[in-house]
């Protein structure tokens, strides 16, 4: 497999320089070691609680049991006119 990478970054050409003349390896097995590190690290795994989303939820009450029958947004009559209100409105 062949590599070719362009780096325009002039300061972290010199990192690179400098690591390499340090290290005295080649371009293409400081290319290799970089791969190796990066998919090491890609291969780790995140540790993470996570909740069980019924314990963890609250139901929000609007405070519409006496209007059962009431279905949201039925007096809205134009929607689009509706949604651009609401998208102006948020931003203000």
């Amino acid at each position: 497999m062949q590599l070719s990478i362009n780096i325009e970054d002039s300061y972290l050409q010199e990192q690179i320089a400098n690591y390499i003349s340090q290290k005295h390896i080649q371009a293409n097995d400081f290319i290799v070691e970089v791969l190796k590190h990066f998919f090491d690290k890609n291969n780790s795994v995140l540790h993470y609680k996570t909740q069980n989303p019924e314990k963890a939820s609250t139901t929000i009450d609007f405070g519409l049991e006496s209007q059962k029958d009431y279905k949201l947004f039925e007096d809205v009559k134009d929607v689009k006119s509706y949604a651009k209100e609401l998208r102006d409105n948020a931003w203000k």
